[in-house]
C-alpha cells in the first residue's frame, strides 16, 4: 500500500490543531509512524481490534510506557477530529468511529527519590559512552551526556545552543544558555576541562557549517539541530549498552542529578539555585547564604565527585537523610 487515506487528513489536523510548534513535531511523527502502520499491515479501515494491536507493537518494540502514553493520547485526539470531520474528507462512514476511544493506558509515575544517578552510575555512563567513541554519533552522545550531569541543562537548551555561545572566557570554556522560555544573554553555564575537551573533540570531527553545537549525522536529516525526540531515544540506547536500562532516567533525570550532586559534594542551595538558573529558592529551597556566579565553580565540583566518587561518603549520609 503506497498512500493512504488518513495521510492527507493528519497533515490538515496537524495545519488546523492549536499547538506549539514542538508539540507539532512530535505529533507529526507519531500520527506519521502511526500511518505507516498501517500502510506496512495492509489496514485501510482500521478497527478497535487493530488500535489494540498497535498499541501491543508499541510495547513489543520496547517503547517507554510514558512515550506509549503520548502516542495513544495523540491518536485519541486525531480520530475524534477524525470523527467529526470524515465526511468532509469524503471518508467512508466507517471512519467516524473513534477507534480509540476505548484504548487505555496510564501514565508512568515516577519516584522522585529514583528520579537522579548515584554518583557510580554517574561515573559508569560517562567512562562508558568515553571509552566506546567509534563513529561522530559516539563523539556527540559522551559529550552531550557528559554536559548535562555537570551543567544541569535542560535538553531543550542543549539541542538549542549553537557553536558562537560556546566560547572561553578568560581561561575557562563557557556556554550561554537560551533557557526554555527566552534568550538571556547573562545566563551561562561553566564547562569544566572534561567536558570542554569532549565538545572540542567531537566539534574537531565535525566538517559541516552547521550553526548549532550538536546536530544528527543522519543522511537524511532535514533540520539544523536535533529533533525533540533525539535526547530520549540516545539516552535510553546509552544506559541500556552499559548495564543500566533498569534505572528507566530520562534526560531530565540528569539535570535532577547534577542539583542532586552538587548537594550531596556539600554545595549550598544558593549554587544549587544558580547552577540551574532557578529564578526563585523557593524552587531549591530556601536558605539565604549568597554565592556570585562569577566565583562559584559548581561544574568543577560536580565533575570531581563524579570520577571521584569513591572517595567520598556523601552520598551514603544523603540517602540516610532522605530515609529519615
Amino acid at each position: 500500500m503506497n498512500t493512504h487515506p488518513l495521510e492527507i487528513v493528519y497533515k490538515t489536523y496537524l495545519l488546523e490543531k492549536d499547538i506549539t510548534k514542538e508539540s507539532r513535531k512530535v505529533y507529526a511523527i507519531i500520527l506519521r509512524l502511526y500511518v505507516n502502520y498501517l500502510k506496512q499491515h495492509k489496514i485501510d479501515l482500521a478497527t478497535v481490534n487493530d488500535a489494540k494491536t498497535y498499541k501491543d507493537h508499541l510495547f513489543n518494540r520496547g517503547i517507554s510506557n510514558n512515550w506509549i502514553y503520548t502516542h495513544i493520547l495523540v491518536l485519541k485526539g486525531f480520530y475524534s477530529y477524525l470523527s467529526i470531520h470524515a465526511n468532509r474528507f469524503d471518508l467512508p462512514d466507517g471512519y467516524q468511529y473513534h477507534i480509540f476511544d476505548t484504548i487505555k493506558i496510564s501514565k508512568e509515575k515516577v519516584d522522585s527519590e529514583k528520579a537522579f544517578m548515584t554518583p557510580q552510575q554517574a561515573k559508569k555512563i560517562i567512562l562508558w559512552t568515553k571509552n566506546n567513541r567509534r563513529s561522530i554519533e559516539d563523539y556527540r552522545n559522551y559529550a552531550i551526556i557528559y554536559l548535562m550531569m555537570t551543567t544541569g541543562l535542560r535538553s531543550i537548551e542543549v539541542r538549542r545552543a549553537k557553536r558562537k555561545d560556546f566560547i572561553k572566557k578568560e581561561n575557562t570554556y563557557i556556554l550561554y544558555v537560551q533557557s526554555k522560555r527566552s534568550i538571556d544573554i547573562d545566563a551561562y553555564v561553566k564547562i569544566t576541562q572534561g567536558v570542554e575537551k569532549a565538545i572540542l573533540d567531537y566539534l574537531d570531527k565535525r566538517i559541516d557549517k552547521n550553526p548549532y553545537l550538536f546536530i544528527s549525522h543522519h543522511k537524511n536529516a532535514k533540520n539544523p539541530y536535533l529533533g525533540p525526540l533525539f535526547m530520549n531515544a540516545m539516552l535510553q540506547k546509552a544506559l541500556k549498552a552499559c548495564g543500566l536500562e533498569d534505572t528507566k532516567l530520562t534526560p531530565h533525570a540528569l539535570r535532577h542529578s547534577a542539583a542532586t550532586f552538587n548537594l550531596m559534594r556539600g554545595g549550598t542551595m544558593e549554587s544549587t539555585k544558580k547552577l540551574l538558573r532557578h529564578q526563585s529558592l523557593n524552587t531549591t529551597l530556601i536558605y539565604t547564604h549568597h554565592m556570585s556566579r562569577d566565583i562559584d565553580n559548581s561544574e568543577k565540583e560536580i565533575e570531581k565527585f563524579i570520577l571521584n566518587e569513591e572517595k567520598n561518603d556523601f552520598y551514603g549520609a544523603f540517602i540516610e537523610y532522605l530515609e529519615y
